[in-house]
């Protein structure tokens, strides 16, 4: 379930969005091969046989290309490969036609993902038993806006929606509070003014996750809040709930994956919350090697810029590619 922001946000790509989807009927090409839509040159580029690449270049519909791809000989790379060949496919598309190109760029920085009832958690989101939030990796949406930034010109380090990934309070000692709390408010500001962030995202638990949400509204930022179910803070101190309840009225967008507890939905938020920014901020204890946040970052953010808040050492770090 979302509240809020539904502006910023595209979840389904029909009707207006059309375009978006792989089945729209605009041209795609891959390998120096013209195929009726992008759907056909995915489905062509599962393989090296140029049978089967013919077969599915005639095919009458991108049903039918897609149909065909799940039948034929699979290259054995085809895993390894396929986010790039997706993103040459896209490229080609939204570049051959200068109104497709504007009408993908118009999109701005909204967050774009494909919604389905198909059960496509790897290329787009849907839901799974216990979620009120359609999940997944969001693969194609992913690309969509990689895409978008090239053709828009963006620098590699513009990272509209910044997220965060960090210990909760008690695992944090007390007298690295200050430094993490100011820490995060220095990292904001300067998000904000040479990353072109906009948005910060927070998975609204204690310690860390509130700390950059007070960060963000105090340096003017909008606040997307990912909670894994209405009853998350029903166990913490009484000023940890004050501190929730407040945020949570300040969010521009909640983002809420499961009407029950269950500490399976943790993992769900966190694909929701990583997978939805341009850059991660990771606040932890490096002798920590096991736990939420080390798992989220192993999970969730590989390939992406992680910008690194060792409460120990007291030193913020960026990897402009984050490598488990």
């Amino acid at each position: 379930m979302i509240t809020d922001g539904q502006t910023m946000v595209i979840d389904r790509f029909h009707g207006e969005h059309e375009y978006l989807s792989n089945f729209s009927d605009h041209p795609a090409e891959y390998t120096e091969v013209w195929f009726p839509t992008a759907e056909h040159a995915f489905a062509a580029a599962k393989t090296t046989e140029p049978r089967w690449v013919q077969r599915i270049e005639a095919a009458a519909t991108p049903g039918a290309a897609k149909k065909l791809g799940r039948q034929l000989p699979l290259r054995p790379d085809w895993d390894q490969i396929k986010p790039t060949v997706m993103a040459e496919i896209l490229r080609s598309k939204f570049t051959r036609d200068p109104r497709l190109r504007d009408l993908l760029v118009s999109t701005g920085d909204q967050l774009l993902i494909e919604g389905n009832d198909w059960n496509d958690d790897y290329w787009g989101r849907c839901l799974r038993p216990g979620l009120v939030t359609p999940a997944g990796t969001n693969m194609l949406g992913r690309t969509l806006m990689q895409v978008r930034a090239e053709l828009r010109g963006d620098p590699a380090d513009r990272w509209p929606r910044v997220a965060l990934t960090g210990h909760r309070e008690h695992l944090i000692s007390p007298e690295a509070h200050p430094w993490v709390r100011a820490e995060l408010e220095r990292v904001a500001i300067k998000l904000r003014d040479q990353h072109g962030t906009h948005t910060a995202s927070t998975g609204l638990a204690t310690g860390a996750d509130t700390w950059w949400a007070e960060a963000a509204f105090a340096a003017g930022l909008d606040v997307w809040g990912y909670q894994p179910f209405p009853t998350q803070s029903e166990r913490w101190t009484e000023t940890q709930q004050a501190d929730h309840t407040s945020i949570c009225e300040r969010l521009t967008r909640l983002v809420l994956v499961a009407d029950h507890a269950d500490s399976r939905f943790f993992g769900a938020r966190n694909q929701l919350l990583l997978g939805d920014a341009q850059a991660v901020v990771a606040v932890r204890d490096p002798r920590i090697t096991r736990g939420g946040t080390v798992s989220a970052l192993h999970r969730y953010c590989s390939g992406m810029p992680v910008i690194t808040v060792d409460i120990v050492h007291r030193r913020t770090t960026i990897a402009a590619v984050y490598c488990p």
